[in-house]
């Protein structure tokens, strides 16, 4: 819980960046919309590059002795400073976009050090699969309270900024975020004491340069892309939905609040469902379940109850979509270290947020240049085009990516007990080589992958060279059903 908790500080801060800032930009400074998607394109660049240096960084300090709660504590008040400033743009009259791009960047390098060590510090406070699918849902309840208070004071403090001027407000709010970022991840360093065995802290195996080839790890980035490109969008353009297309902007506060509401009795379901099912399994039906809700959504723009309903049920399915996939990452990186005898741990979790982040952005990028394409105008009424074209990108790329995603998901095949047997293989491994010669097993964790294996019982297969390699140096046969 104390590692979790750093969520709460961190989904405050991004989210209130993610949801408002393209906002901030079109509404508050007045920026056309073009530029503004061109402001994000290099926030898009900048993401792509701050994770890996982060995760670079990360790797040398652990290799000197700095561990992951070290870093996080080193780098939360830069990122607290760089988001406070961005919320005081206005006030000081700030527009020039140099000046804006400089904010921005700073902020979203800065946070990448706080990001990178905080999730990656996931796979050693937990090991088992199940434990790992509580501590998601513990991360994403922490979120989830973050985002009620996103949506009932951030939120309607900068649609007034945008409104009537009230730059003094937005700026005090930034700063109280920025604070209370700083003491949640002051504080979630100092108690966060995992427990790892020998092989999860070893440094020098660690690297960004990660084996792309592997089918997991490919199968991790491309549900990172869909993750941030497609489920995000929705969101995003509640904001313009609200304003412009239900014409109520007041109404926004209530869905966000639903929404959140929504989610939260998700991350309590989904969090008590993982104990039977498979993480991959609850991801599908998240998918569906948001699926659902946004075909209900478009289907009940000018019906106030409906519009609750589906809400509420959107935030239900994306507690899964966006809380589950942490713990399938920290399984993933088990199997990549069984299948390569190296544990990219920062790696592969640099890699995944590089993924989720960068597609974001290039999500709210996209949004602002199809804006300004359909000729949307702040602050006016807007044309049947514009709003027609406001609500199919708000609802079309999340229902695509649902679809995308479940038929991504069915080719998972690592769920728990096989999870299971993979950390016996790997504690023997260590204990009668010291992680020296590494196995191939292609088969493990995703279907129909390359090298040829027996099933057994439950379907779990491994490839040739993985068992013949077992069997000359694992004293204990049963530790994996081959």
């Amino acid at each position: 819980m104390s590692y979790a908790s750093g969520n709460f500080g961190k989904a405050l801060v991004f989210g209130s960046a993610d949801l408002t800032i393209l906002y901030l930009l079109t509404d508050v400074l007045d920026i056309p919309g073009g530029q503004a998607a061109s402001l994000m394109l290099v926030a898009v660049l900048g993401d792509l590059l701050f994770d890996l240096l982060a995760a670079r960084l990360v790797i040398r300090w652990r290799t000197s002795g700095r561990g992951y709660r070290w870093a996080i504590a080193a780098a939360a008040l830069p990122c607290g400073t760089a988001f406070a400033l961005i919320y005081a743009m206005p006030l000081l009259g700030v527009t020039k976009m140099w000046f804006l791009a400089a904010a921005i960047l700073t902020f979203r390098g800065a946070y990448a050090l706080v990001d990178v060590p905080h999730n990656a510090l996931m796979a050693q406070v937990v090991t088992d699969s199940r434990a790992r699918g509580r501590v998601s849902g513990y991360r994403l309840l922490f979120s989830t309270a973050s985002a009620l208070a996103i949506a009932t004071i951030v939120t309607p403090l900068v649609q007034q900024a945008g409104g009537d001027g009230r730059y003094g407000a937005l700026a005090l709010t930034g700063i109280a975020v920025a604070s209370i970022f700083t003491l949640t991840m002051l504080l979630c360093s100092s108690a966060s004491t995992g427990i790892p065995k020998p092989h999860m802290s070893r440094p020098l195996t660690d690297g960004i340069v990660i084996p792309l080839c592997d089918p997991m790890v490919l199968a991790m980035g491309a549900l990172g892309l869909l993750t941030g490109f497609a489920a995000s969008a929705f969101g995003r353009m509640l904001l313009y939905i609200g304003s412009y297309v239900v014409e109520k902007p007041g109404v926004v506060t209530g869905l966000l609040t639903v929404m959140s509401l929504g989610q939260f009795c998700g991350v309590l379901t989904w969090t008590a469902l993982n104990q039977r099912f498979s993480k991959t399994t609850l991801l599908c039906a998240g998918h569906a379940v948001s699926l659902i809700g946004l075909t209900m959504f478009g289907l009940s723009l000018h019906w106030p109850i409906g519009t609750l309903a589906a809400v509420a049920l959107i935030g239900f399915g994306f507690a899964s979509v966006f809380m589950l996939p942490w713990g399938l990452l920290a399984d993933a990186v088990d199997v990549v270290e069984w299948r390569s005898g190296r544990r990219f741990e920062t790696g592969l979790f640099a890699f995944y947020l590089v993924a989720v982040k960068a597609s974001g952005a290039a999500c709210a990028a996209t949004i602002g240049w199809a804006l300004g394409a359909l000729g949307y105008m702040p602050g006016q009424v807007q044309s049947d085009g514009v709003r027609w074209g406001m609500v199919m990108i708000g609802l079309g790329l999340p229902i695509i990516g649902a679809i995308a995603s479940i038929l991504l998901l069915g080719r998972f095949r690592l769920n728990h007990a096989r999870h299971d047997r993979l950390m016996r293989a790997i504690h023997w491994r260590h204990m009668r080589q010291g992680g020296a010669d590494p196995v191939s097993g292609s088969n493990l964790g995703l279907a129909k992958s390359s090298g040829e294996g027996d099933a057994g019982a439950d379907d779990f297969a491994l490839s040739a060279q993985a068992r013949q390699s077992m069997s000359r140096t694992i004293a204990a046969p049963a530790a994996v059903r081959s």
